[in-house]
């Protein structure tokens, strides 16, 4: 998968995220995660691994989708997706190396996104991508995160959402 040039804002390889997290509070780590949310860090890690860490070894984004069963318009929608954030992002998005053992920030955040799109809940979508992008890049990236979500789904792997859903009528939720 082609990468853009990227935002200055995200992954300064000097900036490398520590693992011991945000504020003295440990992260999650990678092993607690179920299938779903581990096949979205380990591709966001296989995406980002090479920007963050050229010359070493990272695993290939494409394998990933393979053996998780997500077809070419999955990966091609988070490759997207990543494309859009890598290009635009506001701020310092905090996705960890391949080495990592803990679940950084924005991984989580991540995870609510595509939790939250394959619920039907577009607006906590929203508010991750606000949180990491200017305005009018938003819309198409919620489009592309709307589409790998999809993809994942369609291949079983459903990502728990947090807190309880409450289905109204109009595909409304309300946590």
């Amino acid at each position: 998968m082609t990468k853009p040039p990227l935002s200055p804002f995200l992954l300064d390889p000097a900036a490398d995220p520590a693992p011991e997290g945000d504020g003295g509070r440990a992260p999650r780590a990678a092993i607690d995660l179920d299938a779903a949310a581990l096949f979205v860090v380990a591709t966001i890690r296989g995406w980002v691994g090479p920007l963050l860490h050229p010359g070493r070894d990272h695993p290939d984004c494409r394998e990933l989708f393979a053996m998780a069963g997500v077809g070419a318009p999955g990966a091609q929608a988070f490759d997207a997706l990543m494309g859009i954030i890598g290009s635009q992002a506001i701020r310092l998005i905090d996705m960890r190396c391949c080495d990592c053992c803990g679940v950084g920030e924005d991984e989580e955040a991540m995870l609510r996104l595509l939790a939250a799109l394959q619920a039907a809940d577009r607006a906590t979508g929203l508010r991750v991508l606000r949180g990491w992008l200017p305005e009018e890049a938003v819309p198409a990236a919620l489009q592309a995160a709307w589409r790998f979500a999809a993809a994942m789904a369609e291949a079983g792997l459903l990502l728990p959402v947090e807190g309880r859903i409450i289905a109204f009528p109009g595909r409304r939720t309300l946590h």
